[in-house]
């Protein structure tokens, strides 16, 4: 009768965990959204204020405060300039309300599931550490979460570059090739692509942008090299630049550049197949190689097994 009644408390508990999760998933989703309209209307003055603007100007002091402490807020902005944000004090100490706030919302809801569960459970060492795991392990998650989004896209990022930037600078090399100028071969690259890789159909739009705003060439490329920490794209910067300031041939050094990138992108190919049987080592011995002898052995033991129960005088 006392283990039904636990049994019965546990799966109580378990369901009350999993509806109180379900619910802050959806507020930390909601949040994120919230939190990239306002970045993106921050200076709309005429939006209502709603309950997360309350909430996030009362916490605000001690983002502020943490920030002064943080040592990784130039690596926050840093990866705000590289995604395309804006990466004003303003915005990083918005991401930093956010990170706080779901730390808050996650505190208070595991807290109140912690003490229920230790209120209905026995009192032992084992519910302790439990009560302590529900509050601490998803407050770290929650409060890394943010920051590790962002390092996610980064490297999303970087694998569309290595993907697609040959195949842009080919189109790149083809359009200075058939007459355009190097600015409108850009914003032509940037808007084809953009079909194929947000990122970096975005990236060339970018520099298109930059170029019609008034920036000079050198000044956008650099900028793009910054945002993009690639090699290949540092050295086509460099040839791009350094061909602009000499007054050689557009298209011969995008030819050139394109061909040097191709030959770097079969290396790396190359290189992945040839690693590819070392990898599936591991996978073949854990999973293969078991089942291959379970199905092969098998019937032999079952025949040594039988001879042996004969011999003893077993039928």
């Amino acid at each position: 009768m006392m283990n039904g009644i636990i049994t019965a408390k546990i799966i109580i508990i378990s369901v009350i965990a999993f509806l109180v999760g379900s619910i802050v998933y959806t507020a930390i989703t909601k949040d994120d959204n919230y939190l990239l309209e306002r970045l993106k209307k921050r200076h709309n003055t005429q939006r209502k204020r709603s309950f997360f603007d309350d909430i996030l100007e009362i916490i605000k002091p001690v983002a502020v405060a943490n920030l002064k402490t943080n040592k990784n807020k130039d690596l926050i902005r840093k990866m705000f300039v590289q995604l395309g944000k804006s990466a004003t004090e303003a915005d990083i100490i918005d991401f930093e309300n956010k990170k706080i706030l779901h730390l808050i919302i996650t505190l208070f809801i595991t807290g109140a599931i912690s003490l229920l569960y230790g209120i209905v459970m026995p009192r032992d060492i084992l519910t302790t550490v439990f009560c302590f795991g529900i509050v601490i392990c998803p407050s770290l998650y929650i409060y890394r979460r943010p920051t590790t989004a962002l390092q996610v896209a980064l490297k999303k990022k970087a694998k569309a570059f290595e993907k697609y930037f040959p195949d842009a600078i080919d189109l790149l090399c083809v359009c200075v090739e058939a007459g355009l100028s190097i600015d409108s071969a850009i914003e032509r690259v940037g808007r084809e692509f953009s079909n194929f890789s947000y990122d970096v159909g975005y990236e060339f739009s970018r520099i298109a942008q930059d170029m019609l705003s008034g920036v000079s060439k050198q000044d956008s490329l650099r900028a793009f090299s910054e945002r993009v920490e690639n090699k290949d794209i540092q050295s086509f910067v460099a040839i791009v630049i350094q061909a602009d300031r000499m007054g050689a041939s557009i298209a011969h050094s995008l030819a050139i550049s394109a061909d040097s990138l191709r030959t770097k992108r079969k290396q790396r190919l190359e290189a992945q197949v040839a690693s590819a049987s070392t990898k599936m080592t591991i996978p073949l011995v854990l999973c293969l190689l078991p089942a291959t002898f379970a199905v092969v052995l098998t019937p032999a033991i079952i025949q040594v097994v039988e001879s042996l129960g004969k011999m003893n005088g077993f039928q």
